[in-house]
């Protein structure tokens, strides 16, 4: 076995990745548990960019030789890959037990536990970074991160500085230095943009193309130069279009999916049998169209705790998706819903003790008619904004992950009228569990909107709900800086200036 296990080594380092493949296999087959086995197929299948196939059999690895380093290091690189953030954050750990000086996982721990929503984390890490390296510009920037999340934003904000000044072309650090500036002229920003722009016609990266770009355009939009900022707008959003195209059919056909399985007739199906738990708080509707901002009032009530845009009820939806067969039968059907939303509630209530919790996850709108079938108890809050305002605001971010409809003016306008037909038919099932909260509204007479939130989530009248400006609590959206403003107004008709760039837009929304 010895000589076969040399032999596809051997085949690995000379480039022979199939044949060196099927031996790993065949031994394994002899010995499926051994975990050097495993290690080395599975090192094999991520040189070869298997990264689905890889990580099962390093994870395995991984958990029988806690510690190989390398091995932990390569388990790191595919659960990356992979966006496992909570593997990568627990594997980091480890490689930090034997190697705690390593600046470079040092520097990716930080970063996954911001991302990983685990702030305070991130923090210590960050200033453990800056002692080994006081040079290390990323090091300030997630630290000015952590800070600016915790509601530290004028620490956060110097950190920005410090990172910019260290090393001007740290793309992330000048981003979070214009988002968390609140309008301050920064001298050093009106010698760096230049740069970028200059370098945005040599660069050939389309990734870096796309960043700079967005940069670039809202350096420019603080500055209200319109036709500048709309520039670079369209050519990042067009990079990024090219890299993730949008299908607005598949959209359609989802959407309709998700209407016909839930019917008047499933409506009544339900009725007797739904659960009773009234802690969840649901805060939904089109990204960035104030979730954040109504997170923020009702997590500043001592009865409330926010949970921000957690994923658990899309993630057991899906692994219900039977609910969704035409064919389904009533018994089968009940056992689904209810065991979606039970198990929801048993995966939140684990990690929270309030007697409320706030789920601000804006695609919740598409299970609208999950959340009120069976949890009729649970506060539906549906936040709406101006449709031009709303797309607009979609338009200028740089989202990750599968905001695929966000890149282009028609496709966004296409997705908003589809999203608004869904909220349509939920609202004709289930409106009276349905609060609307409008952005618009909530800005222009905020203490009136803020007293008719809490009555309808049947919440005492509490001052810092009218302070909510002062919550402490972990903002992580792009909405971050302007909710720690007392109301934020300059978000009202941010679209007037640019009229004309928007008039596809507007055609097409029908407005």
């Amino acid at each position: 076995m010895q000589d076969q296990l040399n032999q596809a080594i051997s085949l690995q380092q000379s480039g022979k990745f199939q044949q060196a493949e099927e031996i790993f296999k065949k031994l394994l087959q002899i010995e499926p548990d051994n975990p050097v086995l495993q290690a080395r197929l599975g090192l094999l299948l991520f040189q070869v960019q298997r990264f689905a196939e890889s990580y099962p059999l390093l994870e395995y690895a991984i958990n029988s030789l806690p510690q190989e380093t390398e091995l932990l290091l390569r388990g790191v690189e595919v659960a990356t890959r992979l966006g496992k953030n909570l593997q990568v954050e627990k594997w980091l750990y480890k490689v930090l037990e034997a190697l705690p000086d390593n600046v470079a996982a040092n520097e990716q721990l930080a970063g996954i536990l911001v991302n990983n929503h685990k702030e305070k984390e991130a923090l210590k890490i960050s200033k453990h970074l800056i002692r080994l390296n006081p040079k290390s510009s990323n090091a300030y920037n997630l630290k000015g991160l952590a800070l600016s999340r915790l509601s530290e934003i004028d620490k956060g904000y110097k950190c920005f500085q410090k990172a910019v000044l260290l090393n001007p072309g740290q793309l992330g650090a000048i981003r979070n230095l214009i988002i968390y500036g609140k309008g301050k002229n920064e001298k050093v920003l009106e010698e760096i943009i230049p740069q970028l722009e200059q370098k945005i016609t040599q660069q050939a990266s389309p990734q870096i193309k796309m960043n700079i770009a967005y940069i670039i355009s809202m350096y420019y939009d603080k500055l209200k130069a319109t036709e500048k900022s709309f520039q670079y707008l369209k050519l990042g959003n067009d990079i990024n279009n090219s890299r993730l195209p949008y299908e607005h059919k598949t959209t359609e056909k989802q959407f309709e999916i998700l209407k016909k399985s839930i019917t008047p007739e499933r409506v009544k199906l339900l009725e007797g049998k739904s659960l009773d738990d009234a802690s969840p708080i649901f805060i939904l509707g089109m990204p960035r169209s104030g979730t954040t901002l109504i997170e923020q009032i009702l997590s500043s009530h001592s009865l409330v705790e926010a949970e921000g845009e957690i994923t658990d009820l899309k993630e057991a939806f899906e692994a219900r998706s039977a609910i969704l067969n035409d064919d389904i039968v009533d018994d089968d059907y009940l056992n689904a819903v209810l065991g979606v939303s039970s198990q929801y509630l048993s995966n939140v209530r684990s990690r929270q003790s309030a007697q409320y919790f706030t789920d601000k996850m804006p695609y919740n709108f598409m299970l609208l008619g999950q959340i009120a079938l069976t949890m009729p108890n649970a506060k539906i809050i549906h936040c709406t904004r101006n449709p031009i305002e709303t797309c607009f605001s979609i338009y200028k971010q740089n989202f990750s992950g599968a905001h695929s409809y966000a890149n282009n003016l028609l496709d966004l306008a296409h997705y908003y009228k589809a999203y608004d037909s869904l909220m349509t038919y939920w609202k004709a099932l289930f409106g009276d569990q349905i609060y609307e909260a409008n952005y618009e509204s909530m800005v222009s007479d905020s203490e009136d909107q803020i007293a008719k939130l809490l009555n309808f989530c049947q919440l005492e009248d509490e001052a810092k709900c009218y302070e909510f400006h002062k919550n402490k609590r972990a903002v992580r959206t792009a909405s971050a800086a302007q909710v720690r403003q007392p109301i934020y107004r300059d978000a009202i008709k941010a679209s007037n200036l640019y009229k004309t760039q928007l008039l596809p837009l507007a055609q097409a929304l029908d407005t």
